[in-house]
Parts: structure tokens; sequence; C-alpha cells
């Protein structure tokens, strides 16, 4: 099912925003990947977009954990008079405590939320356009969104500066220079000397073997073994595994052996004779690497900083294919801001779109107010913390 607004039709339901566009623009949402699919990748051969918005990634996120996490595909697509696509919206409808919850398909997988967007398009005119594309969606009571970069690779971001959005967290993000040397001159001279000298004592112990991409037959092997190793580092920081969850390790699996239409899935690892003792998987999209899900083995293999010797080899392959960014993505980690030069600020927010949804974002702000307010009172949070050891002792008795 496609449902579809044409240039007459906009014009009868909101001639002030028709008025802003060429003659012909019509806006189609389509509710499956397949009727989709077609058209999409032609959008990404003409389209800016960062890697997340890839089909290949929001298919295979939609397989594996979209549906059975309750999302309703609704891709919403803006064209022009000759049928080419302006911009392509991935967005998706599910149920949460009886409201009816719009936003971003892609889950926790997607590090960035963005539109496709063709360098043209005129995004001055989207924000009067919105409540239109939300009525097309056929019932959305809240639209939430998270992690959505101010700019598209250089084009504005419309969703971004909608009404409730606002600048909650940052991604890292390295300029690569012609040469590996002239990056370093750029850094710490001290990180990277630690980084040979670490590289020079495991070599000590054993033949060392630093693959940058992994050739088919090894892939999977390096991806679970990626997923332990990133297991147990959750495990140790207190942080949700998600490895644990039906569905996240084979959308990594799958797209591993699938491949990433308009870039590549990059599967690296460092052997020390049999042992695996460092693991990444990532993407190269465009000019851009993405460093996604770095995994490493503990004990006494973390004094020889295997994930830090992994990284250096990868940024140099990075260096010479000519790549213009290393995105080292989400996350304020101290490593990141050693190896970034700038960041990418990410936006979130959410709106109501019926009088449900306004009253519940509205008790949402509120609440979020009160938390934030109880966190800076000192006295409160002593006593918070008095409470939690009484309950601690509590129990243990």
């Amino acid at each position: 099912m496609v449902n579809a607004v044409s240039r007459h039709l906009l014009s009868e339901l909101a001639p002030d925003i028709a008025g802003r566009f060429a003659d012909g623009v019509a806006i189609r949402v389509h509710t499956s990947f397949e009727q989709a699919e077609q058209r999409w990748r032609a959008a990404q051969d003409v389209c800016t977009c960062y890697g997340f918005q890839g089909y290949d990634w929001l298919a295979t996120w939609y397989k594996n954990l979209g549906r059975r996490q309750g999302w309703e595909v609704l891709l919403v697509e803006l064209t022009d008079a000759d049928d080419h696509t302006l911009m392509l919206l991935p967005l998706g409808r599910r149920r949460q405590y009886g409201l009816r919850i719009a936003g971003f398909l892609g889950g926790e997988v997607t590090d960035y939320n963005a539109p496709l967007l063709r360098a043209d398009f005129d995004v001055s005119a989207f924000a009067a356009l919105w409540p239109l594309i939300v009525r097309l969606l056929g019932g959305v009571d809240v639209f939430r969104a998270r992690r959505m970069p101010l700019h598209v690779e250089g084009v504005a971001n419309p969703l971004a500066a909608l009404a409730g959005m606002q600048h909650t967290e940052q991604a890292h993000v390295a300029t690569l220079t012609s040469s590996f040397e002239e990056f370093q001159k750029q850094r710490s001279a001290k990180v990277f000397a630690d980084t040979r000298r670490q590289l020079r004592r495991l070599g000590e112990l054993g033949a060392v073997q630093l693959l940058i991409d992994t050739s088919p037959p090894q892939r999977a092997q390096v991806v679970d073994a990626m997923a332990r190793q990133k297991a147990r580092r959750w495990h140790e920081t207190g942080s949700r595994d998600l490895f644990a969850e039906d569905g996240y390790l084979s959308f990594y699996q799958d797209l591993a052996a699938q491949g990433l239409g308009g870039g590549a899935v990059v599967v690296s690892a460092l052997y020390v004779d049999e042992h695996l003792v460092a693991t990444h998987w990532g993407i190269r999209y465009g000019k851009r690497f993405y460093w996604l899900m770095p995994g490493y083995e503990d004990g006494d293999w973390g004094r020889y900083s295997v994930g830090r010797i992994l990284l250096d080899a990868v940024v140099r392959d990075c260096i010479a294919q000519g790549l213009a960014l290393f995105d080292l993505t989400v996350g304020d980690e101290a490593y990141k801001q050693q190896w970034a030069d700038h960041i990418l600020p990410l936006y979130a927010g959410q709106q109501g779109h019926s009088l449900r949804g306004k009253l519940a974002v509205t008790l949402d702000r509120t609440y979020r107010r009160l938390r934030e307010r109880a966190r800076a009172n000192k006295i409160l949070r002593s006593l918070v913390r008095r409470l939690r050891g009484r309950r601690t002792a509590a129990d243990s008795r």
C-alpha cells in the first residue's frame, strides 16, 4: 500500500505550503521495505545520507529486530516533478503504553537517525510541511526522535530544527590526513609510541596477525568473538547486554555475510598465534569509516592495549584508502577524545500530535525537570544514598 499526496491535493490541503515547492512535488508513504527498495537504492546514489540510512542496514534491522519490537513501516518519500526523490524519511510507528509512537526506524544499533536528502531540497519549507506528513502517517500521538545530526554530510537536517528538539549528546570524529605521519603529528606522540611498544611486546608472545577485513569464512567466527567480548565489557560496566537479547547478534552476522549496498561491512581482527585477542565490526560508507563495535580479551591480554593496536591499524588503512573521516560515533569515552578532532552534535526530542500525546509529552517533560532538580539537590541526593544503603543492608541480612 502507498499513501500519496500529489501536487494538486497538496495545494488543496495546505496551499501556503504547496506554494513553496516546485510544481509536481508529491509525498508518498511506503508501508514495506520491499515496496520501497528500488526507489530507496536509487535515492542512495543521488542523496546525501549516513551509512545507517542505507537500505540494507535498516531492512536487516527490521528483519531481525524491528518486526519483533512491534514497529510498523512508514517510509515517507518526497519527490519532484520528474518523480525523483528529494527526501526519504525512514519512519515507523508502534504502540507503547497505549500511545501510538512514531519515530525513526533503526533502534539501538543505529547511531545517527536522519533522512536521505538531495542537496537541492528546500529545507526551509519543511517545518510547515511536517504536520501534513504526520497526518499521512495515519494516526500518531507522539513523535519521538533521538541521535539526529544537525547536518547530514553537510546538508541541513530539517528534523533537528523541529519544535521540541534539542542538543543532547555528541559523536566524536577524526579528520583523516593524506598520510598517517601527518595524522600522528596532530595528536599525542606518547599514545602512538606506546602503541608501537605494545605491538613489539605482543610479538614476543607469538605471531601477530592484523586483519583489517577478514575473509568470508572467518567473519562469522570473528563476529561471535566480538559479541562475547562486547557482552563481557557491558557486564563489567553495568550496561545493558544487547547480545543476551534475541535478534541483535543475528543483525550483525547477517550484515557481515550479505554486505551493505553503497558501502561495505568491515570485520577486523587481531590474532596472536591462534588467539583472537581484539575484534571490530564497522562499516565504510562514502568517505566515512564508522568505528562501531570494538571488542578485546581481558585478563593478561588487557596489559597489551590490544584494542588500541587494532584501532591504530584500521585508521592507517583508512588513510591509505583515501577516506576523509574516521567516525568514532556516539559516546564520550576518553580514547575517542584522544583520536577525534571535532564533534558531531546530536539532537533529540518529542512532540505531541493528539490530545493524549500532548498530555503525555507534558507529563514526561515535567517528570524529567523534577528529576534533574532532584539530582542537583545535594541534600536530597545524600538522603537517597542513605536510604539505598539501608535497603541494601536490610536485604543482605
